[in-house]
């Protein structure tokens, strides 16, 4: 081809890219900033589901009793829901496994139950008295559930009463329900649907005291990722692991008990 047209080619081209309307040339930035607010939208959503997502199975497993035995940790990631822990028997495992997938908004379940049959445990045998005492003396450690009412009936717990929030309610049920001799839990407590709670766990304090919180739980020999500051769903389960250790209140919280047997200073715990 001759130089001179694909000089004057060129030309044309250049011509039609300069007389080209403006949003034309600025859509592609719109674009990308409409993308990155959705997936932010879409990233806010996915938490505040997999936290209900979370309360609501740990609800569910508690007042099952089919789960024997339990002592169920639950945590969810963009609805795949993780169980971890101990249960009595396969049947026990199956039947979390099954409980879980009922629930609204899993998308699919992982289940890493140990079984470990009764036998291996050191057998309870509780009256309902003292069920209902060890039960209120757990909640009364926590401010959201100081108020609840404790009702026991052939080792079946039944909470009534106000909550916060949806995930103060499962957090009422997961202490009940680690209660030596307990072999369901009822949940009849009410609160406003309409509070979602953002992650799983609530931690008072700046990004500096939790990364400090996170270096002492790894000092101690808990995993709990990385040393960002930020309280995720690893971090909350090093947390009550460490609070099992201690005989603590398993709130997955930095309350004062917890911070003082972490080391931790300036942490302001919630008012009891």
């Amino acid at each position: 081809m001759p130089y001179s047209r694909i000089f004057g080619a060129l030309i044309v081209a250049a011509v039609a890219i300069a007389a080209a309307p403006p949003y034309v040339m600025s859509q592609t930035t719109t674009d990308k900033v409409e993308q990155k607010a959705s997936a932010a939208t879409q990233s806010t959503t996915t938490g505040i589901s997999d936290s209900w997502v979370t309360a609501k199975t740990k609800m569910a497993l508690y007042a099952d009793e089919r789960v024997a035995g339990s002592q169920v940790s639950v945590e969810t990631v963009n609805g795949t829901v993780t169980l971890r822990g101990k249960v009595d028997s396969d049947g026990a495992k199956a039947a979390a496994a099954s409980i879980t997938k009922a629930v609204d908004g899993v998308k699919g379940v992982r289940n890493d139950l140990q079984v470990v049959p009764p036998g291996d445990r050191k057998a309870t045998d509780v009256s309902d008295k003292d069920i209902t005492r060890q039960v209120e003396g757990r909640l009364a450690k926590d401010a959201q559930l100081k108020k609840v009412d404790v009702r026991t009936d052939r080792a079946a717990v039944i909470l009534t009463g106000a909550v916060p929030s949806i995930g103060a309610g499962a957090r009422a049920s997961e202490l009940a329900r680690w209660v030596p001799g307990v072999r369901s839990v009822k949940n009849e407590l009410t609160y406003d649907a309409t509070k979602h709670d953002l992650s799983p766990v609530t931690t008072t304090g700046s990004r500096a005291q939790a990364m400090a919180m996170q270096q002492a739980l790894k000092d101690k020999g808990f995993d709990p990722g990385p040393m960002d500051g930020v309280i995720g769903p690893k971090t909350t389960a090093a947390l009550k692991d460490y609070q099992k250790s201690e005989n603590l209140a398993m709130t997955g919280k930095m309350d004062r008990d917890t911070a003082v047997k972490l080391g931790v200073k300036k942490v302001s715990a919630e008012k009891r």
